[in-house]
């Protein structure tokens, strides 16, 4: 049954005749006589007792058009709740972030998404760009690193080049250091063991492996070891205690390019485009300073 269905029976108990009913919905008789008999045919009562004056609503008929008017007041409330919540944003929000992004740029944009939009539900889900890409369907959008997604609206946030850090005070002991390695793609961790076999002169071994890349800063930190970070994650080191050396493979930059992914049909939900337009925002502020 349709909304229109139960508008014609309500409108035939209150004109009485096919004739008026047509005239006042802007349809012929024709289609209401064959729109009635397909109602009746669906609750399996005759509502209406056809005479050559009038239309007479039978017993069964008053229930259904009870229940009409029941159903047409729901739609009404409904529609009423739908204008109400109009610039307003509410539902659901699933994100599925690489932990880099998750760990540096996400905590300030979520901060300002949930203080404008407080009636959002999020579902976040952290981890590394390749396991969000494998469950992208898991998504309504999706922040990863590395490679786009194929078959999705793919917006460039930011590029971050690396840098091999180790603490100065140790410079004399480079090649002793423990390299420490944080997860990341096959592609990404041969290109490091490229540039790490080319400049040190020695194999390359991660003799510390971590899942995190904030583990990875933080062992660096407590004088741990060496490793090779994004630029996103170095910006608060402490220059006079760390040696920064930028990463050039074949005299280009290791770059790694951060993507915002998701299905353009996303952008019809609201707290999807609201959040992708804090995202873009806060990118943009943070590219500035």
């Amino acid at each position: 049954m349709k909304i229109d269905d139960y508008r014609l029976l309500i409108t035939l108990d209150e004109t009485r005749t096919l004739r008026k009913a047509a005239e006042r919905l802007y349809i012929s008789q024709p289609a209401v006589t064959q729109r009635l008999k397909s109602i009746e045919r669906h609750f399996g009562v005759e509502i209406f007792i056809r005479t050559k004056k009038q239309l007479i609503t039978t017993i069964e008929g008053a229930m259904v058009i009870e229940h009409a008017k029941t159903m047409l007041k729901r739609e009404r409330l409904f529609q009423d709740k739908i204008k109400a919540h109009i610039g307003s944003v509410s539902g659901t929000l699933s994100i599925g972030c690489s932990s880099l992004v998750g760990q540096t740029v996400l905590p300030e944009v979520l901060s300002r998404y949930t203080n404008e939009f407080p009636n959002v539900e999020i579902q976040l889900q952290v981890g590394s760009s390749e396991h969000i890409k494998a469950h992208h369907n898991d998504y309504h959008i999706m922040i990863v690193r590395g490679n786009q997604l194929l078959n999705l609206h793919n917006d460039h946030l930011m590029d971050d080049q690396h840098y091999f850090i180790y603490p100065k005070n140790k410079a004399s002991e480079l090649q002793k250091l423990p390299f420490i390695e944080f997860q990341a793609d096959p592609v990404y961790i041969n290109q490091i063991k490229t540039w790490y076999h080319h400049h040190m002169s020695q194999d390359y071994h991660a003799r510390i492996k971590v899942d995190q890349v904030a583990t990875c800063k933080a062992l660096l930190l407590s004088g741990v070891g060496v490793t090779i970070l994004p630029e996103i994650m170095v910006k608060d080191l402490e220059e006079n205690e760390f040696e920064l050396v930028k990463v050039d493979i074949e005299e280009e930059s290791l770059i790694r390019s951060t993507y915002l992914s998701y299905d353009v049909s996303m952008l019809q939900l609201p707290q999807v485009s609201s959040f992708i337009n804090i995202l873009k925002d806060q990118v943009a502020a943070s590219s500035t300073i």
